[in-house]
């Protein structure tokens, strides 16, 4: 079998599941926009650089659809190098909703498409933070219809579809959920294992041998992700609890959500609302993947608090590795474990 993956970037949802289909003889191919480009072993790798950004002057409802157009047209580009080399694939499986995979059929008609459908926007935003009751208006109708263009270009194509769980299905259209196919893209549970020999290994991290571990994880630090509620819990349990340690990894910026105004940051609002002490609270930043294991390996709480949004990795990497979870009481969390079982 020959398979292209298509994803903006690298190696997010296909890279290890595009190494365990080569180790199993498949022929793989990667198209991507990032710029550490490093396939696995006994595959190959195109990178597929937009021309440039949407031109300033786009009108905002044609903004993602002129995204859409240069993401896709990279792509088809580098999907020419491939076949210019005589790779033919059967199959494309593309990341949906920034144009990756859409005109790849253009390249090779005659192979399956299948898109990967993460997020579907909506009106009012069903991830739209606690107490923000607004009713939705037509601009923010109107924006979500133009943000989902590029999703619906690839269902028109599609041979199917996947989506990695139910929760993110049912943000679609119910005339359209029947294309897809629930199947999440998977954790590497041999890699992310319980190891009661684990340690910490961070630079200029070193905590005492008695230090109660609480861990915080995310690529950002925003409400989206909990992040105003974590801080506040560790200041409530350092004045009861002197032996705690608490662990934020993630970058001090705004992944999901509303930005802040220039020069503003949570992590800086949160520390000047709050009394903590701040030898016991290390900011670690992003951390390289057997950092990040062994952190949640040593984990005596990790915390994953979410609004109902995609559905995290490092919840079920944390999963995997079977570190004491406390995790926010929403549908897609819900999904993956029950409570008092996997997790409280």
């Amino acid at each position: 079998m020959r398979i292209v993956f298509a994803h903006q970037n690298f190696p997010a949802q296909f890279g290890a599941f595009g190494g365990w289909l080569a180790q199993k003889g498949w022929d793989v191919a990667f198209l991507s926009a990032a710029e550490a480009l490093t396939p696995p072993d006994r595959t190959v790798a195109v990178r597929a650089k937009p021309a440039r950004e949407p031109a300033a002057g786009v009108h905002k409802l044609a903004r993602n659809a002129e995204r859409m157009a240069l993401n896709g047209h990279a792509m088809a580009q580098a999907a020419l190098k491939l076949a210019d080399r005589g790779f033919q694939p059967q199959l494309i499986v593309a990341h949906s909703g920034w144009g990756s995979g859409t005109f790849l059929k253009a390249v090779w008609p005659g192979a399956a498409f299948v898109p990967y459908i993460e997020w579907y926007y909506n009106a009012p935003a069903i991830d739209r933070l606690p107490g923000d009751d607004a009713a939705a208006t037509p601009d923010q109708r109107a924006v979500s219809i133009a943000r989902n263009l590029p999703i619906l270009a690839d269902l028109a194509q599609a041979t199917a579809a996947l989506c990695p769980t139910g929760f993110q299905r049912d943000q679609l259209p119910e005339a359209l959920r029947g294309q897809l196919t629930v199947s999440h893209d998977g954790i590497d549970c041999a890699g992310n294992a319980p190891d009661p020999t684990a340690r910490l290994d961070i630079p200029g991290l070193a905590l005492p041998e008695d230090a109660e571990i609480v861990t915080y994880a995310t690529r950002g630090m925003e409400p989206h992700r909990g992040f105003p509620e974590f801080m506040r819990a560790v200041a409530r349990l350092q004045a009861t609890r002197p032996r705690l340690h608490a662990i934020v990894g993630g970058e001090d910026r705004v992944c999901y959500g509303p930005a802040l105004p220039e020069g503003e940051s949570w992590k800086a609002r949160m520390l000047a609302e709050l009394e903590l002490d701040l030898d016991r609270v290390h900011f670690i930043g992003l951390q390289p993947r057997n950092a990040f294991r062994r952190l949640l390996q040593v984990s005596q709480a990790h915390v994953y608090l979410t609004v109902p949004f995609v559905l995290s990795w490092s919840l079920l990497e944390a999963m995997a590795i079977g570190a004491p979870l406390v995790a926010s009481d929403v549908a897609p969390v819900r999904e993956a474990m029950n409570h008092g079982e996997e997790g409280l």
